[in-house]
C-alpha cells in the first residue's frame, strides 16, 4: 500500500549518510579550530616563520652586557653577575684584554 513513501524511517543509507554528515562537520569543526590557534588569535595574523638560525643567546646575558657597554655598572660587578647567570669569567682578564 505505502511503497513510495518514507513511512518506516528513511532506512539504512539515510542513518549512514547522516552519520558521514556528522562526522564530516566533527572533523571540520577540529580542523579549523587547529588552524585558528595554530595561526595566531586571528586568521589574517601571518604564519609563524622558522627559528632565527644561530646560537641560542641568554636575553639576561644580552642586557647585562649593554648595560656594562653604557657605563651603568663597572666591570667587577659585570664579573660577578655574569658568573652569578652561569658565565664566569676567566680569572685575570680585564676590561682592556
Amino acid at each position: 500500500m505505502f511503497r513510495y513513501g518514507f513511512h518506516h524511517g528513511p532506512g539504512v543509507f539515510g542513518w549512514l549518510f547522516l552519520a558521514f554528515l556528522i562526522v564530516a562537520v566533527v572533523i571540520g569543526v577540529i580542523a579549523l579550530v587547529r588552524m585558528w590557534s595554530w595561526r595566531g588569535t586571528s586568521f589574517a595574523s601571518p604564519r609563524p616563520g622558522p627559528p632565527p638560525a644561530g646560537p641560542w643567546t641568554d636575553p639576561a646575558l644580552t642586557e647585562l652586557r649593554t648595560r656594562y657597554a653604557r657605563g651603568d655598572i663597572s666591570f667587577d660587578e659585570y664579573v660577578e653577575r655574569a658568573g652569578r647567570l652561569g658565565f664566569p669569567i676567566p680569572p685575570g682578564t680585564s676590561p682592556g684584554q
